[in-house]
């Protein structure tokens, strides 16, 4: 699992490859699957699953989410 440093969460949110607060950022497929592994430690469930639907979306690659989140 990929280590961010406060600067790179920072970066990757304004470029909108992090939630606004640097959360979760997701650059690529492995940082994707990383993002649905930690899933279950977000503090509010239901912006984090958006959040990492939506950029599995921008990535094309949705057929990596759980079966039970692609709606």
């Amino acid at each position: 699992m990929t280590k961010f440093t406060s600067e790179e969460r920072e970066r990757l949110a304004k470029q909108g490859k992090a939630m606004p607060d640097g959360g979760y950022p997701i650059r690529n497929k492995a940082d994707l699957k990383n993002a649905i592994s930690a899933y279950g430690r977000g503090v509010n469930k239901p912006a984090v699953k958006r959040w990492i639907k939506k950029r599995a979306k921008d990535l094309k690659m949705t057929d990596i989410l759980p079966d039970n989140w692609r709606i």
